[in-house]
């Protein structure tokens, strides 16, 4: 069966998922690809490559708009970030929108977005459905 989480009082149903350490990859009804990243380690290429093959391996190759959901004190190294920013490392991603709950995760984004300038279109977000509703904007019709 399905899981579930909850956007406010709205259920989105989570029609696949693969969980490793504290990382969640899930492909949602909405046609969204979802990244939750919980505890407070720092995310390397490693991590991100693990993600990438989940991606891979839930979606069956197809691209998706691509929410990622961190707790507070979840950050990228540079490392990461350089990678995340290339294009061949991640093409199953049409578009990223990372929600950011932290200062330190909008210095460290802003930093991303000038200097790392990722290959897709990607954006930060305090706000989870102002994400989702920019990610919709991505979204390929049948």
């Amino acid at each position: 069966m399905a899981e579930e989480f909850h956007l406010n009082k709205e259920k989105i149903r989570i029609l696949s998922e693969k969980k490793f350490e504290a990382i969640s990859v899930a492909i949602r009804i909405d046609g969204l690809a979802q990244v939750s990243i919980s505890g407070d380690e720092e995310i390397d290429v490693q991590h991100v490559k693990l993600i990438v093959d989940r991606l891979e391996e839930l979606g069956s190759g197809k691209r998706f708009p691509l929410l990622i959901l961190v707790s507070e004190y979840i950050l990228p190294t540079p490392e990461a970030r350089a990678y995340i920013a290339s294009p061949e490392s991640d093409p199953f991603a049409s578009a990223e929108a990372y929600v950011i709950r932290s200062f330190p995760q909008k210095l460290v984004g802003n930093i991303y977005l000038g200097f790392n300038k990722p290959a897709r279109p990607t954006r930060l977000f305090n706000n989870e459905e102002k994400a989702i509703e920019w990610l919709k904007t991505f979204l390929i019709a049948p």
